[in-house]
């Protein structure tokens, strides 16, 4: 029988969260994929190496990032069981009293989001 191949290496960004900690400390583990995990223990300050440096196989996003990377031609790939199992979905609201809202009715419009690091003046 031959020799199995060597696990593939994964540039991996996760925050410190009681779902990721174990992953982080080695606790969880795989024969056939090893996460090289960068040392960032809020992954919010490892989004801008994420979107603009590419830097990164694996990485936990804010949705609103990923939205906007996606519309700049990142070309990243969304986990959707990921997104639907934590807690940011109650979270996207807008005002009811200006009726329905759809997300074609987005288009060209601005979307204000809640994040300290996405200011226009920051680089």
């Amino acid at each position: 029988m031959p020799p199995a191949p060597p696990p593939l290496r994964l540039k991996t960004l996760l925050g410190d969260h009681p779902t990721t900690l174990a992953l982080k400390r080695g606790e969880v583990s795989s024969p056939r994929v090893a996460l090289d995990i960068a040392d960032v223990p809020q992954a919010y300050l490892g989004f801008k190496r994420v979107v603009r440096d590419l830097e990164f196989d694996v990485a936990e996003l804010a949705i609103v990032t990923y939205l906007m990377a996606k519309a700049h031609g990142k070309p990243y790939v969304l986990l959707p069981v990921v997104v639907l199992s934590r807690f940011q979905h109650p979270f996207i609201v807008y005002n009811s009293a200006r009726g329905e809202l759809r997300p074609g009715d987005l288009k060209g419009r601005r979307v204000g989001i809640r994040s300290p690091w996405c200011s226009g003046t920051r680089r």
